[in-house]
């Protein structure tokens, strides 16, 4: 097998980027790839590894072992760079993986947020913060997408288990990226706005720093420090600067376009 990659080699580019991600994890993932390089391990294995430290770590959390938990976090944020670098690095990027990332990730949310709910019993908080966390990484996915001029055509996926997982990616997430879009898309023809007007570097760089390895981090430290009810404020806050970010954002682009 060829030489281990360099970890410019599977990077995937966006229009703005998760700070803690490129400075802490990133490199933390390619040790991983460096480290599975020659072994018979595909992305989908690394996707599967994380997922289940991720189910670990939330029942970790309904213990109340919470620096376990936080701790654990941080390594499922490490193997989950770690599968798209290494997708990337040997040219597997595939539909499958991509369905199955997603909808692990999705499980796991759902875990944690369930072990949040059994910790604090806020119940209304727990539910809330799941969707949240759900709209702001769906947020961060297309408007990346759009921002990239990603129209959002796929190939069709390969009948069998691809299959499978696109129907279920489709039933999931396919509502929240149309609904999306499309908002997208009318409030930018109704603006007459377009390209950096609409989607300027500081709005997606918001977004792409509400990632999901930001999310872990603040989770992990909110378990460390003995809070996690801290966690679901920080979701609900975010919930309310939602439409204060939109606001600014359409003043913005009217103002450009003068």
């Amino acid at each position: 097998m060829a030489e281990p990659p360099r970890l410019a080699d599977g990077l995937k580019p966006r229009p703005a980027e998760e700070a803690l991600n490129r400075l802490v994890f990133r490199p933390l993932g390619h040790a991983v790839v460096r480290l599975v390089w020659r072994t018979p391990l595909r992305p989908e294995h690394l996707v599967l590894a994380h997922g289940l430290l991720g189910l670990v770590a939330a029942g970790l959390i309904a213990a109340g072992r919470d620096l376990a938990a936080a701790l654990l976090l941080q390594l499922v944020t490490v193997l989950d760079n770690a599968d798209g670098q290494l997708a990337r690095a040997r040219r597997q990027v595939s539909l499958l993986g991509r369905y199955l990332d997603s909808e692990v990730d999705l499980l796991v949310h759902a875990a944690l947020f369930a072990a949040l709910y059994l910790r604090t019993g806020d119940a209304a908080g727990a539910l809330l913060g799941f969707a949240v966390l759900t709209l702001v990484l769906s947020l961060d996915f297309n408007l990346s997408a759009l921002a990239a001029g990603d129209a959002g055509a796929e190939a069709a996926p390969r009948p069998g288990l691809e299959a499978a997982l696109a129907r279920v990616y489709a039933a999931l997430f396919g509502w929240q990226d149309r609904a999306i879009r499309a908002a997208e898309g009318a409030l930018a023809q109704r603006l007459g706005a377009g390209g950096a007007t609409w989607w300027p570097r500081p709005f997606l760089a918001l977004f792409a720093n509400l990632g999901r390895t930001t999310q872990f981090a603040l989770l992990g430290l909110a378990l460390a420090l003995g809070r996690p009810q801290a966690y679901l404020r920080f979701l609900q806050l975010t919930l309310l600067a939602l439409p204060l970010v939109y606001a600014v954002r359409i003043w913005h682009a009217t103002r450009s376009l003068r």
